[in-house]
């Protein structure tokens, strides 16, 4: 299967399973908001463990956002999501590190072979921008950082704020989806 197949595949898998999950989280909303609730803190930790398991799969995290505007409130699921994706961010910044011992990665710069254009990988604006990239641009921004060694604290900032305005929108939305249909 070439590239682009591989990248729809994945796209449309990602977009079934944000369905499948927002439907449920609406159908079963009272439940789900009751077991959250009741588990105090634990809820919230339950999603950050839930972002880190993400984080090693090709499944994204946005419905997952969704369901903690829906359940927290956007100020909550917003700070839930921001931390939950950082922390996921770091686990495939590491896979990254691990491919670059099998692949003997050097140099500055990236090809991102759907523009055939080349990115200085340890700018901030490629770091923070290409997070932005419909489907798995985190995924892939986070991976090739490791690959190509981004100093640490400056892959960290700039994954925070990527990741704290990706959350906003996303548990607005959900906030917003509670408020129309609950």
């Amino acid at each position: 299967m070439n590239e682009r197949r591989k990248t729809a595949f994945w796209s449309i898998i990602g977009i079934l399973i944000t369905g499948v999950v927002v439907y449920f989280a609406l159908k079963y909303f009272d439940d789900l908001e009751a077991f959250l609730i009741s588990a105090g803190v634990f809820g919230p930790i339950v999603s950050l463990v839930l972002y880190a398991l993400l984080s090693v799969t090709p499944v994204n995290t946005d419905s997952l956002t969704l369901v903690n505007g829906l359940v927290y409130g956007v100020l909550a699921g917003t700070l839930i999501a921001s931390v939950g994706n950082t922390i996921a961010a770091l686990i495939e910044y590491y896979v990254g590190l691990k491919v670059r011992d099998v692949s003997g990665t050097e140099g500055e710069t990236f090809t991102v072979p759907v523009i055939k254009k080349k990115f200085p990988v340890r700018s901030w604006i490629f770091l923070i921008l290409g997070r932005f990239i419909p489907g798995y641009g985190g995924k892939a921004v986070s991976i090739i950082a490791g690959m190509y060694k981004v100093p640490v604290w400056k892959y960290i900032w700039t994954a925070l704020v990527a990741n704290a305005i990706g959350a906003f929108m996303f548990a607005y939305g959900g906030f917003l989806l509670r408020n129309l249909v609950i």
